[in-house]
């Protein structure tokens, strides 16, 4: 009977192998998605993708018409009765002190979370702030890790 001798050189080759193919898979599971949901993108490129769907101007219940027909978007949250607190816009209030802006007097929001490799969630929230025409004039994109 032969004896079958393996060196160290193969050993080590075959690990790098198997690692490589785990890392590959990896991107993989990653990259893939991206390319499908427009919300497994960077920031500025969900934006980007958003005002290409629900251009400036476009009315509420249209933009409404468009984001329930991208089932990968999410669900939307329709509030009619004000708009949404902008996190980088500010005004001077009444007191004279600087506050939030409000952006529109109506909104609509979605909130979509996903999983990306290494157990990370990502949250992204999208915000449309409506006029009282119901015109669209602003939206607001945030993604986040975690809850």
């Amino acid at each position: 009977m032969k004896k079958l001798k393996v060196s160290f050189k193969y050993i080590l080759l075959a690990s790098a192998l198997f690692i490589s193919i785990l890392i590959n898979i990896s991107l993989v599971r990653t990259f893939i998605p991206m390319i499908y949901n427009p919300m497994r993108r960077p920031t500025a490129m969900i934006r980007n993708h958003i005002l290409r769907h629900t251009p400036i101007g476009m009315y509420r219940d249209e933009a409404i018409a468009v984001v329930e027909n991208n089932e990968r978007w999410g669900s939307p949250v329709v509030n009619m009765w004000s708009g949404f607190i902008h996190p980088t816009l500010f005004v001077d209030g009444p007191d004279g002190l600087r506050t939030r802006a409000v952006v529109g007097d109506q909104s609509v929001q979605i909130r979509h979370r996903y999983s990306i490799p290494f157990f990370l969630d990502r949250v992204v929230r999208i915000l449309w702030g409506f006029d009282e025409n119901g015109k669209l004039v602003e939206v607001y994109i945030h993604s986040s890790f975690g809850t």
